[in-house]
């Protein structure tokens, strides 16, 4: 009999995921701001990753780590989902936990979005990604600490299964502080934008206009993306406890042919001489 392989030491993948985003952020900020692409200070993180070499340096790293938030994401979900069936959750669990995977998906794919186009390229489709990943990803870290708008949030709903209650009251402060700073975040930033009468938004100086707006609207961003982080970075005790175990690859039988079928087949396709015309 097989033995089934299974994936062990699933908590690096949020840890390296951690790691792997603030030092992306850190090095791109750090290679514009000697290039003089950027001031330094507090501009968007957009902003650190818009010209080339950084552009590309950023863009590379993010598509990495938004496919591997997209593994996190879906344990996450497996995990829910095993312990709603295992041990007769509420019935609007499975609910909210196939919402949260939608949601999860939809912030990797305005996090890769942010990294393929730039701003100084397609800003709308950049400004579109930016939304979606802060505004799904808010949306999605209250899913997972949500069970309804009403009854009791989803981690401590699992609690003790799933998390610790100290897990699930940081967690709830986490997703409170995302909501506010991306509030806050976009409020800002499109009124700055409004009083901006500069030439360059990656060097915005206080004469440009909207200098204190803009500022408080960087900020936030910051420390929303440092939200997010952490926010991963909770999962990586639950994920000690969890196997992934590998995927099959199934045939369906109608599919399969004989090897004597296929060697019919192919000699029905061979043309047959014609038979010899006599000629009078």
């Amino acid at each position: 009999m097989e033995i089934e392989k299974t994936l062990e030491n699933l908590h690096y993948v949020p840890i390296f995921l951690f790691i792997l985003i603030p030092t992306t952020f850190i090095a791109t900020y750090i290679i514009a701001v000697t290039l003089g692409h950027v001031e330094a200070g507090f501009p968007y993180i957009s902003d650190t990753a818009t010209y080339p070499p950084e552009s590309c340096i950023f863009a590379q790293i993010i598509n990495m780590a938004a496919a591997t938030m997209c593994v996190v994401i879906y344990i996450r979900y497996s995990h829910t989902k095993e312990l709603s069936s295992s041990y007769q959750f509420n019935a609007s669990l499975p609910k909210w936990n196939r919402a949260a995977l939608i949601l999860g998906l939809l912030t990797c794919l305005g996090l890769s979005m942010v990294a393929n186009f730039q701003e100084t390229n397609v800003i709308v489709v950049h400004l579109i990604g930016a939304l979606v990943c802060f505004g799904c990803g808010t949306a999605y870290f209250w899913t997972q600490v949500s069970l309804d708008l009403i009854k009791v949030v989803c981690s401590y709903y699992l609690h003790p299964l799933g998390c610790s209650i100290k897990i699930a009251h940081l967690r709830l402060s986490l997703v409170v502080s995302c909501t506010i700073l991306f509030i806050i975040g976009t409020v800002t930033a499109v009124l700055a934008r409004l009083n901006y009468h500069g030439n360059n938004p990656r060097k915005w100086y206080k004469a440009d206009g909207g200098w204190e707006l803009h500022m408080a609207s960087t900020v936030a961003e910051w420390l929303c993306a440092g939200c997010f982080c952490v926010y991963i970075l909770t999962f990586t005790d639950e994920f000690r406890g969890v196997q992934l175990k590998r995927p099959k690859i199934l045939f369906k039988p109608c599919r399969l042919r004989t090897s004597n079928e296929v060697l019919n087949e192919s000699q029905d396709e061979v043309p047959q001489p014609k038979p010899p015309t006599t000629i009078i």
